[in-house]
């Protein structure tokens, strides 16, 4: 009773009154997905055998180039990224953020082996092809490849664009009710990747997650993740300090004893879902609740699917999380 007391409270807090009070643009713009890695790199081989097609991302399972025309890379890179059940202005609003990303990442000189450039298909992760969709897709192969390839076509010369320029137009599951400003979550402060609510994120089954963390264990991760402190084991509920939020609710920093570790590398070495979370102890256990999946910067898939439902079009599902962008034709 006691956990679920803590939980409502930070549910309402967070979304009603956000507490106050208690790394640059290379490694910032990386998305997220279900796999949850953040970087790679690794040596390979160029395969020139198909290089008249414009775009080519690097394959992860094997360690070579795959080059693809335009609408083969749009429907297997949106095809991983949201579900096919998902509204067709919400499928066309990720396809058009997965190619503005892509082309961004091109012009700013981010390399062929970097993971925002690669893909691996056995996990469904960034882009997979037509074999890999009958095989994700089963017997509704037909009708979802038909629907992704119908939108494709649609916004395939379509891109986000800010000041005459490309846009980087991250994308990540689901917001804890508002998406975060760059500047909070990788220190690089872009005008257009602002906080702005995403309400309907908390009809997600995936908007709520409690994870338990035995003593043991979490002082094992808090101990191999970070240093600066001592920790006392047999006084747990000494660790831990308080938690600075910024305006989107998202966690900047959490005080473990005399030092403050990021939201965002507490996130990661925990294993969270997301960076908006609150910790408490009990019986020798500590539950961290977090709202929302994902980085929480740029376009909540979740939420652009709401939009959708609601008959918004997925130029205005752009201009929704991308503030002050245009959409240009290439």
């Amino acid at each position: 009773m006691k956990n679920f007391i803590v939980v409502f409270v930070f549910l309402v807090a967070v979304n009603i009154a956000i507490p106050t009070a208690y790394h640059r643009v290379h490694t910032a713009y990386v998305t997220e997905n279900s796999n949850g890695r953040e970087n790679v790199t690794s040596p390979f081989e160029e395969d020139n055998t198909d290089a008249v097609s414009d775009y080519v991302l690097y394959n992860l399972e094997t360690n070579e180039l795959k080059y693809m025309d335009l609408v083969d890379f749009l429907v297997g890179s949106a095809a991983c990224e949201v579900p096919a059940s998902y509204g067709e202005e919400a499928i066309k609003a990720q396809m058009i953020a997965c190619h503005s990303y892509y082309l961004y990442c091109k012009e700013n000189g981010v390399p062929h082996d970097d993971l925002n450039l690669s893909f691996d298909k056995r996990y469904m992760s960034k882009w997979a092809d037509r074999d890999r969709l009958k095989e994700y897709w089963g017997v509704a192969f037909d009708d979802h490849y038909q629907l992704f390839l119908t939108c494709a076509e649609e916004v395939k010369d379509t891109i986000v664009t800010y000041k005459s320029k490309v846009a980087l137009t991250p994308y990540f599951a689901v917001s804890c009710g508002m998406t975060q400003k760059s500047a909070d979550e990788w220190g690089a402060d872009l005008e257009y990747l602002v906080s702005v609510k995403s309400e309907d994120d908390v009809l997600s089954e995936n908007y709520l997650r409690i994870r338990t963390f035995p003593v043991q264990e979490m002082y094992d991760r808090l101990m191999t993740g970070f240093a600066g402190f001592e920790l006392d084991i047999e006084h747990p509920e000494e660790w831990f300090g308080g938690i600075e939020y910024n305006e989107a609710g998202y966690a900047n920093t959490v005080q473990v004893k005399n030092v403050k570790i990021s939201g965002r590398d507490f996130r990661r070495y925990m294993e969270l879902n997301s960076s908006c979370f609150m910790i408490f102890l009990e019986d020798e256990i500590f539950s961290v609740a977090t709202k929302g999946y994902g980085h929480g910067v740029g376009m909540s898939q979740f939420g652009a699917n709401c939009m959708a439902q609601q008959g918004k079009k997925y130029d205005e599902i752009l201009q929704h999380y991308f503030p002050g962008t245009e959409l240009s034709e290439i």
